[in-house]
């Protein structure tokens, strides 16, 4: 999972985001899930604090950030939805 900012006034852009991506990463390295956040939190040292991050994994249920999951049949990456997320614990959907 990556946990990304937006610029100001910018809005995400699942399509443009995966060939940016897959221009500069192989397959196996690509986020599989993008989670959009206001801001980046930060310890006193500016480290950046990943542990809560790591705590609410991908259920759309417990995260209130814009989540979404790598599609690579659609060349996008899509928002991640309760159905989805049910599909993958399931192991219908395969990461």
């Amino acid at each position: 999972m990556a946990a990304v900012t937006v610029k100001g006034g910018e809005q995400f852009d699942g399509n443009k985001t995966f060939s940016h991506v897959a221009s500069y990463l192989p397959a196996y390295a690509r986020p599989r899930f993008i989670r959009i956040q206001n801001a980046v939190e930060m310890t006193g040292t500016f480290k950046q604090m990943k542990v809560r991050l790591v705590e609410d994994g991908f259920d759309p249920a417990g995260i209130t950030d814009p989540l979404y999951i790598l599609q690579e049949g659609n060349q996008s990456y899509t928002p991640m939805t309760g159905q989805i997320y049910s599909s993958i614990v399931a192991g219908i959907i395969k990461l």
